[in-house]
């Protein structure tokens, strides 16, 4: 499922990790690791020094929050990256059956046919393909995967608040849900509404100590109705229904993320 990140956050969510101007050491940034979702196209350069730096900002909250859910999320999300239950790639390395998706949300004709096997390592689509990603797609989550184009305008704190949103997503194996014809991404509009304001809320609660339920069901609403699924439930029920699914824990991890069933 594509992302576009939010580059104006709501008021309420406004403290989402650290000034991008915080010190941080060497030292800081070799304590944090990931595992690349494809080992012979890890990410370097700056890609690579901008994501530790997201992973640092998720260790300072989990560290020093004094809200309980905000420590929580932050400490469970960075677990699960660094243990490599999520995996981080670049869009532009990304191939086989997750390009394909990447290209289903694209609607080219490339990707019009049959998928790839799920185990494709190969399949890349063409070359309108790979413009239409690197121009347009800012991050992207596919099973346990998530992919992102990062760049030296990217900001760290809403990277680190971007990885919040897509962990949950890979938590709940969102993209299963997402859709009412998986393969034709054909779109549930009530379930996948439900999808993302579960990340977005996870997200709110994620960006600041002081944050309130009255504040991020506010936030979570206005980002998914911004979606335009065409559905409108009440944000305060479904808020309250989802409080206690926004902290990726190990305990309640999928057990594998082979094809949607």
């Amino acid at each position: 499922m594509s992302r576009a990140w939010m580059l104006v956050l709501l008021a309420a969510c406004s403290g989402a990790g650290a000034s991008e101007t915080e010190a941080r050491t060497e030292d800081d940034l070799a304590e944090r690791r990931y595992v690349d979702a494809y080992a012979d196209a890890p990410m370097t350069g700056v890609a690579r020094t901008k994501m530790l730096g997201a992973l640092d900002r998720l260790a300072k909250v989990a560290r020093s929050s004094k809200s309980e859910l905000r420590r929580a999320i932050a400490t469970e999300t960075l677990a699960r990256i660094e243990d490599g239950d999520v995996l981080l790639g670049s869009i532009q390395a990304a191939r086989g059956i997750d390009r394909w998706h990447m290209c289903k949300d694209e609607e080219l004709p490339v990707c019009a046919g049959a998928p790839p096997a799920s185990d494709d390592r190969v399949w890349t689509g063409d070359a309108e393909l790979a413009r239409r990603l690197e121009e347009g797609l800012a991050g992207y989550q596919w099973g346990n995967r998530v992919y992102f184009s990062i760049t030296e305008e990217t900001d760290v704190g809403e990277l680190a608040a971007t990885l919040v949103h897509e962990a949950v997503h890979v938590a709940h194996r969102s993209e299963c849900h997402y859709y009412a014809v998986v393969d034709d991404h054909v779109v549930a509009p009530e379930p996948a509404y439900v999808e993302e304001y579960r990340s977005f809320l996870a997200e709110c609660w994620y960006g600041d100590d002081a944050a309130t339920a009255e504040e991020c069901v506010a936030y979570a609403k206005a980002a998914t109705d911004d979606y335009g699924f065409g559905v409108s439930p009440d944000a305060a029920a479904l808020g309250a229904r989802l409080i206690g699914e926004l902290v990726p824990a190990k305990a309640t991890w999928p057990r594998a993320f082979g094809a949607c069933e």
